[in-house]
């Protein structure tokens, strides 16, 4: 109950500010924003690779500092988010891909420092990409916020409740198949009366709308085993301990990492928006 308690409590406390920030600062300063949050799971991937002292201080130094002139570019010119979001969805594949072996991109130190900037980078770039082009700002990244955080919730409760199956035992045994598709009830309801009211959308687009969804959704899962897997061949439980009740940020954005970028594509290409 205490730790629940302290979960509760953090998640408050993260949740409350992010979403005030989304409602009231311009697009460019949430760039540095989102780069604090960047920048400490940069530093804590860094100790998952065995990324020590001041090379993990460097390395998360160099992911920021890419991520921050990427990110910049796309804001002045948003074309440029096409290649950045292809290649994270390029990146998800491999990471799928590897997830269940036990050599490849996972073992070695080379792919693993890529892979935290394949990670971090594209989620920061789409998020802000989301909010500096949807007409309705912020309503696009809050809602695949939403949409990951009710997910994960619900998961976790049908899971807990109904959960037989495991998913994918070798790399996070908690995980069900069971939960995954409790998950994807919630949020395919959400998504039904968000995509009707909030963007009132109808017929052949309403249904492109709940697949980019239930899409969105299954890779959060993705992003999420692909964080327990590092971890798992870290040998630890949790990426840090910032967060009292959670862990470290990874263990916090670990579904949004993969669930943004996807989002945003599919956001793009359904709404049309102009780049």
């Amino acid at each position: 109950m205490q730790n629940l308690s302290r979960r509760i409590l953090t998640a408050i406390a993260l949740v409350v500010p992010l979403v005030a920030a989304l409602y009231l600062l311009p697009t460019a300063w949430l760039l540095p924003v989102f780069g604090v949050i960047v920048f400490a799971g940069a530093l804590e991937w860094a100790g998952l690779i065995g990324l020590r002292g001041g090379a993990g201080v460097a390395y998360a130094f160099v992911i920021t500092g890419v991520g921050a002139g990427v990110s910049a570019v796309v804001l002045a010119r948003p074309s440029f988010v096409w290649p950045v979001l292809l290649i994270a969805c390029v990146w998800w594949l491999w990471a799928l891909r590897d997830l269940g072996r036990d050599r490849g991109l996972y073992h070695a130190r080379a792919t693993q420092a890529l892979a935290g900037a394949l990670v971090l980078i594209p989620m920061w770039v789409a998020a802000l990409f989301l909010h500096a082009a949807d007409t309705k700002r912020p309503l696009a990244l809050l809602f695949v916020l939403v949409l990951v955080w009710a997910a994960d919730s619900l998961a976790y409760f049908a899971g807990k409740n109904f959960g037989r199956t495991k998913l994918a035992p070798r790399v996070s045994p908690g995980k069900t198949i069971e939960g995954v598709l409790g998950g994807l009830v919630g949020v395919v309801l959400i998504a039904y009366f968000c995509g009707t009211i909030l963007w009132q959308l109808v017929g052949a687009r309403l249904a492109a709308w709940m697949g980019l969804v239930v899409v969105v959704t299954l890779v959060s899962v993705l992003g999420d085993l692909v964080e327990s897997k590092v971890k798992r061949v870290a040998g630890v439980k949790d990426s840090g301990t910032l967060l009292p009740g959670h862990g470290g940020v990874l263990d916090r954005i670990d579904a949004l990492t993969s669930a943004i970028p996807v989002f945003a594509l599919g956001w793009l290409m359904l709404f049309n928006i102009p780049t």
